[in-house]
C-alpha cells in the first residue's frame, strides 16, 4: 500500500496488448493468428488461429473484464458446433493455456471447454434476423 493507505492499481491492460500478446504465443508455437473480419456475417471472432497438424481455432480477444457480445457468442455457438474451438481471452495469462489446450486437440476430437474467459450462455435470445421463436 502507499502511503495513506491508498492502493496503487496495476495499470490496465488494454485489449490491443492482450491481442499481440495471443499473435506472438501462436507464432512461437508455428502458426499464424489471421485478423479475421467477414464482409458477410457481423460477430466474427477476432483471429483464426492456424496452427501445424492441420488444426484450426477461433479467438476473440478482449480487455480484462470485457464479455463478448450477444452475436459473437451466437457466432461461437455456430462455430463449436461445426467442431472449431472457440477461445475468449481477456487477460494474457490465459494465454498458455489456450495454447497448451490447442497443442494436445486434434481435429474430429471434441474441442476444449472451459478455458480462457468464462462466457455466460445465450439462453432464450432471438437476434434480429433469425425469426421464428425463442433459441
Amino acid at each position: 500500500m502507499a502511503a495513506g493507505g491508498d492502493r496503487k492499481e496495476a495499470p490496465a491492460v488494454r485489449e490491443s496488448e492482450v491481442e499481440k500478446a495471443f499473435v506472438d504465443a501462436v507464432r512461437e508455437a508455428g502458426g499464424k493468428a489471421v485478423k479475421f473480419t467477414s464482409q458477410t456475417m457481423n460477430g466474427v471472432p477476432d483471429r483464426l488461429v492456424l496452427l501445424p497438424g492441420g488444426r484450426c481455432a477461433f479467438a476473440e480477444l478482449k480487455a480484462p473484464g470485457k464479455q463478448m457480445r450477444k452475436l459473437q457468442r451466437k457466432r461461437r455457438e455456430q462455430l463449436l458446433a461445426l467442431g472449431f474451438p472457440v477461445f475468449c481471452v481477456d487477460r494474457p495469462e490465459q494465454i498458455q493455456s489456450v495454447m497448451e489446450s490447442l497443442r494436445k486437440w486434434k481435429p474430429g476430437e471434441p474441442v476444449p471447454t472451459g478455458i480462457g474467459a468464462e462466457i455466460p450462455e445465450r439462453k432464450n435470445m432471438v437476434l434480429p434476423g433469425e425469426g421464428g421463436g425463442a433459441r
